[in-house]
């Protein structure tokens, strides 16, 4: 059960990322459904924190939390993006 939680988590980090990345070159604007998916994104990296707590979570955790601070199309707002991923990958690279 406890991966399950994580791979849902880390599955909508990455959709969500490829949500931004895809709204960074313009190819389609998201309006509130990227707001929307990155408040669901948030929940499930709390849920995978709390139910199969890893170190590296805290990372992506803190990431999250300054996401909202950072603008789009500053440098900032993908290196938090990437930095949330980099915690969730330490995760997965800690399994095998």
């Amino acid at each position: 059960m406890l991966d399950v939680v994580f791979y849902v988590a880390f599955g909508l980090y990455c959709l969500n990322m490829a949500v931004g990345i895809t709204a960074q070159l313009q190819l389609f604007h998201f309006g509130k459904a990227h707001h929307i998916l990155y408040f669901i994104v948030f929940a499930t990296a709390l849920a995978t924190t709390i139910f199969s707590f890893h170190p590296a979570l805290l990372l992506t955790l803190c990431a999250l939390t300054l996401m909202p601070k950072s603008r789009p199309w500053t440098w900032q707002h993908p290196t938090s993006a990437v930095l949330g991923l980099v915690g969730y990958l330490l995760v997965l690279a800690s399994r095998f």
